[in-house]
């Protein structure tokens, strides 16, 4: 909190050294490094396990983390997935709140019925999600929420017969008004696509079910639109200090300290480093570098990539 609260080193110290590292035989250092390495793979798992599901390849990708301490592990979790850009947001400690006041208006409605997919009609699906939309409509006059910036996507849920698990497929793009058999074909054509990309193989000889029909009303709100600025080089800012980081629990490294808020645009950092700002840190390790863009962002990249 930019100095606005004093930490007890000293009881985490102790907390560390009575209940992990003297019942474990290690020195506090290789406790807390422990203690470290666990969430930072942890968080990678999650994050690893959240891209195979959407059939992703997270190299090709750029780690956003928020929340006061998100940049405290990134570098380590991007290091975990391979991955080799992080952005941190101007204000990762509001991020969330950010977003909340951002997010559009979001309510799921759903309907179980379990049917061959090459038996539905298409007049008795059409019927349900009229009814979904119905309930929906309902809901955005009770919270008097504005129907014209309304829209509504309409996904089955499918599976495989046989299968205990179920792939959402949305039906945007594969019918105007109504559905049709065209359409319903056409459903089918893109559960084998997205089975195929997300577990990586399909059988297209084997019947699909329709597990549920779903319906997603979305109520636009106003966007937060961040202003760019011009971010011409500028020379490596003067650090506030010098601080011993452990890295490696077996010996300190001199990290550069520097305030997040006196850094100009296009300032540059190499690691190893910490940013420290009112909301929020940033970790920069040995063989990463960072720079102030033109939104205010700090964009870290890994240099021996």
């Amino acid at each position: 909190l930019g100095g606005a609260q004093t930490l007890d080193a000293r009881a985490s110290h102790d907390a560390i050294a009575r209940e992990i590292a003297t019942p474990l035989k290690m020195s506090v250092l290789e406790a807390a490094a422990g203690i470290r390495r666990i969430v930072d793979i942890r968080m990678a798992d999650e994050i690893r396990v959240f891209a195979a599901k959407r059939g992703v390849d997270l190299t090709a990708f750029t780690l956003l983390p928020f929340g006061g301490a998100g940049a405290v592990h990134a570098a380590a979790v991007a290091e975990e997935l391979g991955m080799n850009r992080i952005l941190v947001p101007p204000r990762p400690g509001a991020f969330s709140a950010l977003g909340l006041l951002c997010t559009d208006v979001v309510h799921d409605y759903i309907r179980s019925g379990l049917a061959p997919l090459a038996n539905l009609a298409p007049q008795y699906a059409e019927e349900i999600f009229a009814a979904l939309e119905v309930r929906a409509r309902e809901d955005m006059a009770n919270e008097n929420l504005d129907p014209s910036g309304a829209s509504f996507l309409r996904e089955f849920d499918l599976r495989y017969a046989g299968q205990g698990y179920e792939l959402r497929i949305p039906l945007d793009g594969l019918y105007t008004e109504v559905l049709t058999e065209k359409s319903l074909s056409r459903v089918r054509d893109r559960f084998d696509e997205a089975h195929a990309r997300v577990h990586g193989h399909a059988a297209k000889e084997r019947p699909v079910e329709v597990v549920s029909y779903r319906l997603r009303l979305r109520v636009a709100v106003p966007k937060y639109k961040p202003l760019k600025m011009a971010a011409p080089p500028a020379p490596v800012p003067a650090g506030k200090g010098v601080r011993a980081v452990y890295f490696d629990p077996a010996r300190a490294t001199e990290a550069i300290l520097y305030e997040r808020d006196a850094l100009p645009l296009g300032a540059e950092i190499r690691g190893p480093a910490v940013v420290e700002q009112f909301d929020a840190t940033t970790v920069i390790p040995q063989g990463w570098s960072a720079r102030v863009d033109g939104y205010r962002n700090l964009v870290l990249e890994r240099r021996s990539a």
